[in-house]
């Protein structure tokens, strides 16, 4: 019989608990072979050697998520969606990027609960598979961090630097809320309501209630054809399509239905838009219309002749009717080709082509939505880094 050495031996446990990490996280076989190979620890990549992780007290992805360049931050950690590495029109649930504030939790799904209280004539006692046995609906949406971008503000704003990554574009099945609401009673005088999420962090923020009652608004528990991955809030999350990320609380276990305004941290300090005199405007809500070109990228060095320009577009307050593209560093703009939508609050993918001459140029692209919203060239700084979404310069070399 072989003897295994020390190293060898610390090697294999620590092969093993990174695939249980990485498929704790909802990535699939390939990409967990993907990153193992980096490491020269490809031997258990395989789907067989890929269990769910349990019984710890929490999902620790520092360790798996700290091969991947994509990282962001770990602690809690923080990962970007690669978006010149997207194939088409949706983004896989192993690209797509993760934000957090706490650490992950685990919830079995056979013992989640939802508990709806407060002012309702009702209040309900909701397993999953009774979500799963009522009105259900599919809808394909951005979500995008409030912050995504954050990192282009001079000079830097508070917050996780995110360049345009924190983005993601996905088909999601759930049970709107509405009915939900209804089957409780909404009692008279009802303002907003308040998403419970059960993770560490105990996050809570205020939703009015018009927002609640809206026919897009739902708790999702699947993501692009599988159940709702653990680290997108699984196994069951409010989604508030169109608005920043932290509207739609992750690993959903309550709502609270109250007759004021919340005055909760992430409605009143965190996520609100302040001004330059450190006045706190107002919450977070719909994302600003932004288009990003996805390649080429900044910096990439291209061959003279046909070349194409691609990348994706999407607006909060509904959908992109015209991106227009320039390739002369902003001299002339063209209209490029929208080559695939979904829905108002879905991003779009957009295309044009130019014949590219040797030498160095900037493009850039810019998108209008129904309301006839256009991006900017610039905008106004705040000190949390909000709503960036001037247009951006992608500095490309010709040869």
């Amino acid at each position: 019989m072989v003897q295994q050495s020390d190293q060898e031996q610390r090697l294999n446990f620590t092969r093993r608990q990174l695939v249980r990490r990485l498929a704790a996280a909802g990535f699939s076989a390939p990409v967990i072979a993907s990153i193992l190979s980096r490491e020269g620890m490809a031997q258990e990549a395989t789907p067989e050697a890929t269990p769910a992780l349990a019984a710890e007290p929490g999902v620790d992805l520092r360790e798996a998520f700290g091969l991947d360049e994509r990282l962001i931050q770990y602690d809690p950690f923080n990962y970007g969606t690669p978006l010149d590495a997207v194939e088409g029109f949706i983004v896989p649930n192993d690209l797509f990027f993760v934000r957090n504030n706490g650490p992950v939790p685990e919830i079995d799904p056979a013992q989640w609960r939802l508990q709806v209280t407060g002012l309702v004539d009702q209040p309900l006692d909701l397993t999953l598979e009774d979500l799963k046995g009522m009105e259900n609906r599919t809808y394909t949406s951005f979500l995008e961090c409030s912050g995504d971008s954050r990192g282009f503000f001079e000079p830097n704003a508070s917050g996780t630097q995110w360049g345009n990554t924190a983005i993601g574009n996905a088909e999601w099945v759930g049970t709107p809320l509405a009915p939900i609401l209804e089957m409780a009673g909404l009692q008279e005088g009802a303002v907003e309501i308040v998403s419970q999420g059960g993770d560490f962090a105990e996050m809570q923020r205020g939703l009015p209630i018009g927002d609640a009652l809206s026919p897009n608004t739902m708790l999702v528990w699947r993501m692009n054809g599988a159940d709702l991955p653990v680290v997108h809030g699984g196994p069951v999350r409010l989604f508030v399509p169109g608005w920043g990320g932290i509207a739609s609380t992750k690993w959903l276990v309550g709502i609270d239905v109250i007759d004021h305004v919340f005055g909760g941290p992430l409605n009143t300090d965190s996520y609100t838009i302040v001004d330059p005199f450190e006045r706190r405007i107002r919450p977070v809500r719909e994302m600003p219309v932004k288009a990003v070109i996805a390649t080429p990228t900044s910096g990439s060095e291209l061959d003279a002749g046909q070349q194409t320009v691609s990348g994706y577009a999407w607006s909060g307050f509904g959908g992109i009717t015209m991106v227009e593209v320039s390739t002369d560093s902003g001299v002339n703009w063209t209209e490029a080709e929208i080559v695939e939508e979904a829905g108002p609050l879905s991003w779009v993918r957009f295309e044009t082509t130019w014949d590219a001459l040797p030498g160095q140029v900037s493009l850039y692209a810019r998108a209008t939505d129904e309301l006839q919203m256009t991006q900017p060239s610039t905008v106004p700084w705040n000190a949390r880094g909000y709503y960036y979404n001037a247009v951006f310069e992608v500095p490309v070399t010709i040869q």
